[in-house]
């Protein structure tokens, strides 16, 4: 089933954001708005977000064009109407989510997808018990979603196989890289992996090891510059003649002390390093890899570029 007009609740920062993802794809877009002073900034809010990311738009378009496909509304039932896709942006807040979806348990299409960007709370948290619920999943973007396309789709165990399907099939249609998480756990995994980097940075701040812009400069000019283009893994696995697998087994027991200092055990027994390897050799061969390391500086170089080239904000 193709989806074609979009329903968002909310106009805020994720909403307005995801409408503008799905406009320029070529949706209609409804947003359902209940404060009359965000309705009244909404259009001036996507105009000037559509305005700063102007070279992402399809060949030909213009703002206007984009913004032409999105009407605002004061009630749910008219802002549903027809929807083939719903997208709840609303306060996290676990009763209001449970709220909304139970009216849209009444209002929506019969047939449509009703997603959650919640950066939280599973579906079965606010689905469970709902006649809707093998339609509804969570849809779960790195903000701002109209820049950073990576999404994570998480279904709930009683999702239907086809909904998860539906909606991988969409994000991607819409230009989103859409990840799948293949089960329901709280925080999901973007902000998982966020938050653990977080405490550890939080950390060695308490404990008076490093300042807090030499933290910050750790990532933007260090790993963040290696990150733009490589995953993690991918970059590891550039670090060592032998690939992926030379590496961890020469350096994993930096990883498994600071696991076990967590508490958590072996975080890197031997089926972890095959699967690893497993992933690294199917993207590329060992005898490729200083072809690989070559373009990662290259490209590292250019980002470097870009970066001088555009300085920065902070002037201190």
């Amino acid at each position: 089933m193709t989806v074609s007009k979009i329903t968002i609740l909310g106009s805020g920062v994720i909403g307005a954001s995801w409408a503008i993802v799905y406009a320029r794809s070529g949706c209609d877009v409804a947003i359902y708005e209940r404060s009359e002073a965000f309705r009244d900034s909404a259009m001036q809010r996507l105009e000037s977000s559509l305005a700063s990311s102007a070279s992402l738009l399809r060949d030909g378009e213009t703002v206007q064009d984009v913004l032409a496909r999105i009407t605002l509304h004061d009630t749910l039932e008219a802002a549903v109407a027809g929807a083939d896709f719903v997208h709840e942006c609303i306060v996290e807040n676990l009763d209001s989510k449970k709220q909304i979806f139970a009216a849209l348990n009444d209002a929506a299409e019969p047939d449509a997808i009703l997603a959650s960007t919640t950066s939280s709370f599973p579906v079965s948290h606010f689905a469970s018990d709902l006649a809707c619920r093998d339609r509804c999943i969570i849809v779960h973007p790195a903000t701002p979603p109209h820049l950073l396309p990576v999404t994570e789709i998480c279904p709930a165990p009683f999702t239907s196989a086809e909904v998860s399907e539906r909606t991988t099939a969409f994000m991607r249609d819409c230009g989103q890289i859409p990840v799948r998480i293949k089960k329901e756990v709280e925080g999901f995994v973007l902000n998982r992996m966020q938050a653990a980097l977080l405490v550890e940075m939080l950390t060695l701040l308490r404990e008076d090891l490093i300042d807090a812009r030499d933290i910050d400069a750790i990532i933007s000019e260090g790993f963040g510059l290696r990150w733009a283009f490589l995953g993690p893994f991918e970059g590891v696995d550039l670090n060592a003649p032998g690939g992926i697998r030379q590496y961890l087994e020469r350096y994993g027991f930096l990883a498994r002390d600071r696991g076990r200092e967590y508490g958590l055990g072996d975080v890197l027994p031997p089926e972890t390093i095959d699967t690893l390897d497993a992933y690294a050799r199917s993207r590329i061969p060992l005898e490729a890899l200083p072809e690989k390391v070559a373009w990662r500086d290259e490209s590292i170089l250019a980002l470097r570029a870009l970066k001088a080239e555009r300085g920065s904000v902070d002037r201190t």
